[in-house]
């Protein structure tokens, strides 16, 4: 006889590694560009250009790009731009870790703040978490059935049992990672000016950002969409005005090729926004006001798949003895995939000291998770929405300025009997943000965060991975009662007492006339010793 073994390909986090880190430095402000009087805002970004697996620790290696918006009296226009970058490379210990395999690193820019230490030199700080794991993947053989010896040969399960053999089958269903890959989706769009504002002379600021992000799977690709938030300051031709901005959503549709994807597997995408372009040119009149833009999404993709099977849980032979060996496999099930969107709302009140709203540009905001936990509910999760308002000021002096706020928030992602060693994988986006002057010293915020969450709980068994045969020890075998009297234990089972005693459990059917396979603690059974093959 020979098993027949089933292959499973299992994930597990191997090791995995959250450190914080502190970028800072002192930047001379461009020789082309004129004094700092006062800083408006800064715009940071994180781009991890290598991270490099070594035994025990994984190097990451990146750079931290700054846009400084910022006011000047040293020239007839107030507002004026500079950019910069601050380079990193950290050594990350990570226990466990081999050179063999990849290693994922995401991050989270928690802070980004600049400080003046005179006309020409500024200081730039940011916080940056990182966050480091490296899988381990394994090729499981699960025994599923024990065949003759020619079906084996043959390649072929054997219609019927081999005379004597007597199995025993569980139910396995396991999520696996059926395949993992990354990408790059670039989005390339135009949009113009609308006709009341006037000419670009020089672009000073831009922002793009990706919200209300949906990918759905489709046969070898997956489609992506959303909209893409963009915001600019410029500098107008109009000599009478100084200052001009514009914002508009424009939505982007498109398909990354994925061979080997179906829209029956379910996908965990984290996007990660890249390198992005924001350029004016000349329309077909020679007037700029055509506006070109390129932006980059990083894709990390993994897609599961689940798999319902029987496995051979145990087995025993009236006609030979069968040693099992057996292993612990642990696997993984996916429990839920749930996506839920929150909606927050907050007034913010502009700091006494700060010059009265005229006319707000632009808000952007940054989520930030300070607790997550699971309860008998659900994940909870505790955060705030970090919010950054740039408006028009009533002080033509400082034109510009911003305004920030917190706020709070507290959510249960609902998952159904989720257990406390059940692990997770969440990700979150703030889908949109609107901003609302109420007077000249207040704004109202209304946002909606789109959490998400992908569950997964232990599973797997105790699986066979080969056996022994051997003869039968006849003289043992002899020595056994062929009729015995057995008085049902705790713990016991029909299957249990038939492999214990050498019979079957239809033979004790119908030497007991039971129905059912249900049997109790104290009840009385006739046994009879199965002969058949060897005496």
């Amino acid at each position: 006889m020979e098993l027949i073994t089933k292959r499973i390909h299992t994930n597990q986090t191997k090791c995995r590694s959250d450190i914080q880190l502190t970028l800072e430095d002192d930047i001379n402000v461009p020789d082309t560009k004129p004094d700092i009087d006062h800083i408006i805002k800064v715009q940071g970004e994180v781009q991890i250009q290598e991270t490099t697996p070594e035994t025990d620790r994984v190097l990451v290696r990146g750079q931290l790009l700054f846009s400084l918006l910022y006011l000047s009296t040293a020239d007839f226009r107030p507002i004026h731009t500079m950019q910069g970058q601050i380079p990193f490379e950290e050594s990350i210990n990570m226990e466990d870790a081999s050179t063999e395999r990849d290693v994922h690193c995401h991050f989270d820019l928690e802070d980004c703040q600049a400080g003046l230490i005179n006309s020409r030199k500024i200081s730039i700080r940011s916080i940056l978490s990182l966050h480091c794991c490296q899988d381990e993947n394994e090729d499981l053989e699960i025994g599923v059935r024990i065949v003759s010896d020619e079906a084996a040969r043959a390649e072929m399960e054997d219609i019927s049992t081999p005379e004597g053999l007597h199995q025993q089958y569980q139910t396995m269903t396991l999520t696996n990672l059926a395949m993992q890959s990354k990408d790059i989706f670039r989005i390339k769009e135009e949009t113009s000016l609308p006709k009341g504002k006037p000419n670009c002379e020089s672009l000073l600021y831009y922002e793009m950002t990706p919200q209300g992000l949906a990918t759905r799977l489709t046969d070898d690709g997956i489609r992506i969409s959303g909209d893409l938030t963009v915001f600019v300051l410029y500098a107008p031709e109009d000599d009478e005005r100084t200052l001009e901005f514009y914002e508009t959503e424009l939505p982007f549709d498109g398909l990354v090729s994925c061979p080997g994807c179906n829209e029956d597997m379910v996908a965990d995408i984290a996007v990660i926004p890249g390198k992005k372009l924001l350029e004016f040119r000349p329309d077909e009149d020679g007037e700029v006001r055509v506006i070109d833009l390129e932006m980059t999404l990083h894709l990390d993709m993994k897609f599961y798949q689940e798999e319902s099977f029987e496995y051979l849980k145990d087995a025993y032979s009236t006609k030979c003895e069968l040693q099992l060996h057996h292993k612990e496999a642990c696997t993984r099930h996916l429990r839920v995939k749930n996506q839920s969107n929150l909606r927050i709302a907050d007034r913010i009140k502009i700091e006494p000291d700060r010059e009265g709203i005229l006319q707000i540009c632009n808000a952007s905001g940054q989520i930030q998770i300070d607790d997550q936990s699971i309860t008998e509910d659900g994940i909870l999760l505790e955060g705030v929405l970090e919010v950054e308002i740039l408006y028009v000021s009533e002080d033509d002096a400082r034109p510009l300025n911003v305004q920030k706020g917190s706020i709070p928030f507290e959510h249960t992602i609902e998952v159904r009997n989720i257990q406390p060693t059940d692990s997770y994988e969440l990700q979150t986006e703030i889908n949109n943000i609107n901003v609302i002057m109420l007077d000249r010293e207040e704004i109202e915020v209304k946002a909606v965060l789109n959490l998400s969450v992908l569950v997964f709980t232990g599973c797997g068994g105790n699986i066979v991975t080969s056996f022994d045969e051997t003869p039968i020890d006849l003289e043992r075998f002899q020595e056994m009662p062929g009729l015995i009297g057995y008085i049902v234990k705790s713990g016991d089972s029909l299957w249990s007492i038939a492999k214990t005693f050498h019979t079957t459990i239809d033979s004790i059917h119908e030497l007991n006339h039971l129905e059912r396979d249900e049997i109790h603690p104290g009840d009385k059974l006739l046994l009879l010793k199965q002969t058949e093959g060897i005496l």
